[in-house]
């Protein structure tokens, strides 16, 4: 699968609540959902290794689980053919996902 255009937001939690919002409400959203799980993947893949401020610390499940349901929704909804051609700009998780989320890193 090709790699969006990248979320150009800082790695800090305000941008995590940030895009978590505009996960939630994508009618609004400058990002797709495809590029808000991107963002996160790649916010996660910084601080994995390193031993980060308790405000990131407690944020880095979050991310991972944005990353994770992403794969997997695209995973369950379509066939392996599909997910190496298909653009999956357009596509939406269920904005519930994104609401809890964001409680969680509230």
């Amino acid at each position: 699968m090709k790699l969006s255009i990248p979320a150009p937001l800082p790695f800090t939690r305000d941008s995590v609540i940030q895009m978590l919002t505009w996960g939630a409400n994508p009618e609004t959203s400058p990002f797709s959902h495809k590029q808000i799980a991107e963002w996160c993947d790649r916010f996660w893949c910084k601080y994995m290794d390193i031993d980060a401020k308790p405000e990131i610390e407690r944020l880095m499940p979050i991310l991972a689980d944005v990353d994770c349901q992403w794969d997997l929704y695209l995973a369950n909804k379509y066939s392996i053919d599909d997910l190496r051609s298909k653009n999956f700009e357009k596509e939406l998780i269920p904005v519930e996902w994104f609401k809890d989320w964001l409680k969680q890193a509230i």
